[in-house]
Formats: structure tokens, sequence, C-alpha cells
């Protein structure tokens, strides 16, 4: 019900803010409109002029504190935020101070619940509308480009720009080079004499290779690498390669040719990274990518000090074939992993070839399979391993991912 004296008490204030108390109820008016319209009643029941008595200009409104005279201000704060990034849709989000959001709840309750709209919800609406009208781009709720927060008390815009994400696999052939960007452990990153003042402890990485002209051609912030597991340092990538996502944070530029920039790393980058099948991907592709778990065939080179026979060799791939093992965190990574026992299974171990000592084996198996250490033993912390089965020292000295067995997973789970 409309009271004068509930009305009076919050005087003077601008008539968005009468008409915002009512924004819930009924269709076809602003809250401008609405405001004006219940002035309208409020006059006629009392049959006097009270425009005077409860009514301000925005600027001069006692409720939103002006608020509503600024959003042309506001509209411009963000349409200049918008000047250095390519954004084909945005959101728009208000900080207001707390005092006038308690002030603006406590006067809608005087007419009921649920009845009114949000300061802030008028706010981000016209401040949305009138960018629009201004840069033709689309107001978006759901997954922007971009998101406006305005914060109304110091005249500032927090500018979130969606990251973009790209989707592909990687070759790696330089056994030089890991996978992602790894800090020089003495700095920490900051750079010193023994990482050269690179802060890296590798000067490249598959990351750094393939993201490098994707950082420049979309003026980006940051780029991250996720990557489907990893291999070695030293070990290649073959096959298909490695399911990747990068992520580019703050992209100026989101328009990116992928096949123009990919066959730029390919070619920059010759013998030693090459990336294909690249398309942009939702941010959700990077959890999937990090959950999914696939067996692996590998092709590695094996030095065997002892001397054995290829009768030997082989019978001892085969007992290893088709066996659930033991492995314990290798010694290696024992600093960094978690001391535990994992139980793998090694779907096949197949000998290729056997010459003055050196080995050519071709093995799949579960992932996670620590292959070194199948190899080795890791003085018994892998439990069978090929060097416990034929009575001889065995080392990995050349290691190679030849497959991801992600199709065979798919076609499993279809």
């Amino acid at each position: 019900m409309l009271e004068l004296n509930k009305i009076e008490e919050f005087a003077p204030l601008c008539l968005s803010c009468l008409g915002r108390a009512f924004g819930k109820v009924g269709f076809g008016l602003d809250n401008r409109e609405r405001g004006l319209e219940i002035l309208n009643q409020l006059e006629i029941k009392e049959g006097s002029n009270l425009q005077e008595r409860l009514i301000a200009q925005e600027i001069d409104c006692s409720l939103c504190d002006g608020l509503i005279s600024e959003i042309s201000n506001f509209r411009d704060l963000v349409i200049d935020s918008f000047s250095d990034f390519s954004i084909s849709s945005f959101k728009i989000g208000t900080v207001v101070d707390k005092d006038i959001l308690s002030r603006e709840i406590e006067f809608q309750l005087q007419f009921g619940e649920n009845t009114g709209e949000a300061l802030k919800s008028q706010l981000n609406r016209e401040i949305g509308i009138s960018v629009y009208k201004k840069l033709g781009i689309e107001a978006k709720m759901d997954n922007p480009d971009a998101v406006a927060i305005i914060d109304t008390g110091y005249d500032i815009v927090n500018l979130e720009i969606k990251s973009l994400f790209i989707e592909g696999n990687y070759n790696k052939y330089d056994r030089t080079v890991p996978q992602t960007r790894w800090p020089c452990h003495s700095c920490r990153g900051v750079g010193c004499a023994k990482c050269n003042n690179t802060g890296q402890l590798y000067p490249d990485s598959v990351q750094s290779l393939i993201a490098h002209p994707f950082t420049i051609e979309s003026s980006c912030s940051e780029d991250l690498f996720h990557g489907m597991g990893r291999e070695d340092i030293d070990a290649a990538m073959l096959g298909h390669g490695r399911p990747f996502v990068l992520e580019l944070r703050m992209p100026k530029n989101r328009d990116l040719d992928l096949q123009k920039i990919g066959k730029k790393v390919n070619v920059d980058n010759k013998d030693r990274v090459q990336a294909s099948e690249l398309k942009f991907v939702p941010r959700s592709r990077v959890a999937e990518l990090k959950n999914t778990v696939c067996d692996k065939t590998y092709r590695v080179d094996v030095s065997i000090s002892d001397e054995i026979s290829i009768e030997s060799l082989k019978k001892g791939a085969q007992r290893l074939s088709s066996t659930v093992i033991e492995q314990r965190t290798p010694t290696r990574v024992s600093h960094r992993r978690a001391d535990l026992v994992r139980p793998r299974l090694v779907n096949s171990v197949d000998v290729v070839s056997f010459v003055d000592g050196m080995a050519e084996l071709v093995i799949r198996a579960q992932h996670g399979t620590y292959i070194r250490e199948l190899v080795s033993g890791d003085d018994g912390r892998t439990v069978p391993s090929l060097a416990s089965l034929i009575d001889a020292k065995c080392k990995v000295e050349v290691l190679d991912v030849l497959n991801l067995h992600l199709q065979e997973k798919e076609e499993k789970n279809d």
C-alpha cells in the first residue's frame, strides 16, 4: 500500500528509486516511468502537488546518492576499458557502497518483500544497454568475452577478459626441452647468473616454442600450458602426438588464424617441436584433458651389461607381458612424489632387435607406469622388472613415446 509518510521519510529521491521499489510489479514501464505513475497516484490520493516534497533530480537523490545520474559516466568508463580489446560480448557488474544498499533495502521493505528491483540490477542493465547502443556488441549473461566490474565509489573498472583455449597435439623431437617452462631452482624464476638471467632452468620448452607466436598474435598477458600427462625431458613424443590445451589469458585480440599460427610454430621449430589439429575449445576441456588416462606404447633402447642370449631376453619380455607389477615411487622422483607402491599393468613387451648388448623394445603399459624403472628394477623398487626376470643389469638409454591409445579408449566407451 502506498503511504506518503513512508516515502517522505526517505525523500528527496529520484523517480527511478521510487519506481524501482515496485520494479517487480507490472510490466511495460521502466523505473522512471513507474516512479512518475506512483507520484501521480499519491497526488490524486492526497489532493496536492507532491513533486517538490518527494522528488529530486537524479544527481541529488538521497537514496541512490546520485548513482543513477552517473550511468552515462559509467558507460564511458566501460567503453574506455574495452578500447584495447577485441570482444564480441560483455557483461556488467557493479560494486555499490553498503550504506546505500542498506538504505535501499530499508526503503523497499516498507512496501513488502519481493516487490522491488535492486539498485545494482538497474545499474547493470542500463549501463549494459548504453554500452550496447554505443559499441553494438552483445550484452551476454552467460560466458561473455569480457566482464566489467564498476566500483561506483571510485569510478574504477576492473576488467575480466575471458581466456582463449586452444587444443591441439604436439610432437617433440628435441630431447633437451621439458614440456612446460621450468623456473630456475636457485632464483625461483627471478633471474640469476646460474640461469643466465632467464629465470628458467631450460632456455626452451614445448610450451614456450608453441606459445610464442600465439602470445604475439593475441597480445595476451600470460600463457598456460595444460598437457595430457608429460614425457621425460630426454624422451621424444612421436606418433599422433600428445594432446594439450594452450590457455591465453587477457588476450587483446581474439580473432586468431589457428592454421596460420600453427604453420609458423612448425616452420620455426622444425626438428624440435610440431603442433597439429589446432582448434578453439571451452575452458571445461582443460579438466577433461587432465582427467583422461590411457595406455601408452613406448620404444626404448636398452643397454644390457651382462651377456645373455636373445632367447633369454625374449623369454623375460614374454614373462613381463600381461603382468601386473608393483612400482614403488622411483628414486629419481621421490623428492617430489609421495612414497607409494602402485600396481600397474604391463600389456606387452616385444623385442625388436638385440645387437652387441643393445636391445630395442616396444612396450605397451598402463598409464602412470615408470618405463625406465620397469626395465631397470630401480634397486628392487619395481617388481618384477625386465632386469630381475633376465638376471642382468639393464638401463634405458633412449625412450620414445610412440602412441597414446586414446582412440581405443573412446571406442570402449561407445
